[in-house]
């Protein structure tokens, strides 16, 4: 008997490294369904370092784009307008239609997928902190889709809440947690490994990740607490600068943006992972650090961190706005060596649940159901 694979097309911004090995797996995964991916723009349009070997994009195409960007010390907002989108669901006729996201791309999808009887998942990684400050355009945007989705796809259980506050109907939602191809970052501690005090944080250096915050609850720790900074961005100097009033030159490293192997070396160095954002719709370098036996001190404002990690367990969720209660976090981390070995194990256990077929359970409930 012959089987007729079901077409899905999934549309979303640009080739993020952890999405694109998430649909890589998809694609080469046996299923019913087969995938193609259509990017509205590549990285290099919106500035991003990531960097994708086209080799590893699998079943996709972009669109052409214009990229308007408005420069922000907070987090740059960057207004991207593609064209072809129709044209090129036209030529793929699809079965089912994933739409990433709220933008216009998206709703010259959904616009399409109405006028052709095409079923379509709304998909969304955004919570209601993440997206607190977005306009009455925007919202016309999320309420368009959701009146007209078939059904929905929610990163975080946040998402969920989200989507659910926005219209969705709660027995048409499924959970797909993101997550990276932990196989590229598990890496057990070597086995003469002494714990020590060293903090790691990886990321963009802007005012929205938070490390101006961190710093004053850094300087109140015990003074063998020393933290290792990967990443660039418009805060390096302002941050230098606080780092030098609050007395903290020798406890704190920047390193620059770095990947690969050099990256890979800051996690096995480092004792616990620190992300002290004002916002992330998730926060994926937290899994990224749990993959490297790290504990992770992290925001309670990373809407992730509540399916990533169980505070006291894997590590604390503290509020980056209260420098005592985050100095204290930190400190009860490195207080007793025997708990933080074995917090470190639970990490690495933990970031085991993550892995694609752990995860995408929830993606292909949502297709079976449309």
């Amino acid at each position: 008997m012959v089987v007729v694979m079901k077409k899905v097309v999934i549309i979303t911004n640009v080739p993020s490294p952890y999405r694109v090995a998430f649909f890589r797996y998809m694609q080469e995964r046996e299923s019913e369904y087969s995938f193609h991916v259509i990017y509205t723009s590549q990285n290099s349009d919106i500035g991003r370092q990531w960097k994708v070997g086209k080799d590893e994009l699998g079943n996709h195409s972009f669109l052409k784009c214009k990229v308007i960007t408005i420069p922000n010390r907070y987090d740059d907002r960057r207004i991207v307008f593609s064209v072809g989108v129709t044209k090129k669901l036209k030529k793929l006729q699809p079965d089912i239609v994933v739409c990433m996201e709220y933008n216009a791309t998206i709703l010259q999808a959904v616009h399409w997928c109405k006028k052709n009887k095409v079923p379509f998942l709304s998909w969304s990684d955004g919570t209601a902190n993440s997206e607190r400050k977005i306009g009455r355009l925007q919202k016309m945007f999320r309420s368009y889709v959701i009146r007209r989705a078939a059904g929905f796809v929610a990163s975080s259980t946040a998402t969920m809440e989200r989507q659910i506050s926005l219209g969705a109907k709660e027995e048409l939602c499924h959970k797909c947690l993101l997550t990276v191809d932990i196989q590229k970052y598990l890496k057990k501690k070597p086995a003469d490994y002494v714990p020590g005090k060293k903090l790691l944080y990886v990321g963009s250096l802007i005012e929205r990740k938070g490390l101006d915050l961190l710093m004053p609850a850094l300087a109140m720790t015990d003074p063998e607490v020393t933290l290792m900074i990967v990443g660039e961005g418009p805060e390096e100097r302002i941050l230098k600068e606080q780092i030098r009033e609050l007395g903290l030159v020798e406890r704190v490293t920047f390193l620059g943006y770095l990947e690969g192997e050099a990256l890979n070396a800051c996690y096995e160095k480092a004792d616990a992972f620190v992300l002290p954002t004002r916002e992330d719709c998730y926060g994926l370098v937290v899994l990224e650090g749990m993959c490297h036996c790290l504990p992770v001190i992290t925001s309670k404002y990373a809407d992730g961190s509540y399916d990533l990690i169980v505070d006291g367990v894997h590590g604390a969720i503290t509020d980056p706005y209260q420098p005592k209660e985050l100095a204290q976090a930190i400190d009860r981390l490195f207080a007793d060596r025997e708990e933080l070995l074995k917090m470190q194990e639970r990490c690495y256990q933990r970031a085991l649940e993550f892995r694609f077929d752990a995860v995408c359970g929830g993606f292909y409930e949502a297709l079976d159901a449309v």
